[in-house]
């Protein structure tokens, strides 16, 4: 019987259980993705300038202490943008290129998966918006369902 005054103290250990290789070679990484963006993603669109109606669509993924995370999104879906860290380590990635945003719409119309509830309807509305912006429309191709 070891008694728990007998055990060594428990110290964290501060390297990362899992890597960004390991993250994104996973099998079920795809539909994963599908269930964070789901719950932590973001489909916007703003216009750029308060006077103008110019107008830029934006998408973006966040998570506290998820650097290791959010590099392996950027990652798998080919994003060039950097990752912004704030004061409280959540870790921030939002893309509004033509690029970017087309390489999610390529995955969430290929992805095992498709998102479900408000943020079904939030991703429709955005693609309906896409659209309208020639910025986007002329550019790439937006898929007519989903």
């Amino acid at each position: 019987i070891i008694h728990w005054k007998d055990l060594p103290e428990y110290t964290r250990s501060s390297k990362p259980i899992n890597t960004m290789e390991s993250i994104v070679n996973a099998s079920y990484f795809p539909a994963w993705l599908v269930g964070f963006i789901e719950a932590e993603g973001c489909f916007s669109i703003y216009k750029l300038y308060p006077d103008k109606d110019y107008l830029v669509a934006s998408f973006d993924v966040a998570q506290r202490d998820g650097d290791i995370l959010i590099s392996a999104i950027r990652e798998h879906l080919s994003f060039t943008n950097a990752i912004h860290i704030d004061k409280t380590n959540c870790s921030k990635l939002k893309v509004t290129g033509v690029r970017s945003i087309e390489n999610v719409v390529k995955f969430l119309h290929n992805a095992p998966l498709q998102l479900l509830g408000n943020k079904r309807l939030q991703y429709l509305l955005w693609i309906k918006q896409l659209r309208t912006i020639p910025r986007y429309s002329e550019k790439m191709n937006i898929p007519s369902k989903y």
